[in-house]
């Protein structure tokens, strides 16, 4: 099955790619993952700017950022409620 042939975007595709993929990992813990990755790659990319003078880009990178790391917080958030779940059930 050719998977590029569909696409699909939010949870769903990372069920879907859990599947694929055999993977064991919670998607919300595989989403924390790539978030976090971001994260990083945006303060990379953040610094580049400032040390060229690119003041308009890194401050369009930082707002990025900003939007990023709140919603790295709420996954968090989540995946610490479904652990609570599971450790208490």
């Amino acid at each position: 099955m050719n998977r590029e042939l569909y696409s699909t975007s939010g949870l769903d595709s990372f069920w879907e790619d859990a599947d694929y993929n055999e993977s064991s990992e919670h998607p919300l813990e595989r989403e924390l993952g790539d978030r976090l990755d971001a994260l990083a790659r945006y303060q990379r990319l953040i610094g580049e700017a400032q040390d060229n003078g690119r003041d308009d880009a890194a401050e369009f990178l930082l707002s990025q950022h900003a939007r990023e790391e709140e919603e790295v917080r709420r996954i968090a958030q989540a995946v610490r409620r479904l652990r609570d779940a599971d450790s208490a059930g």
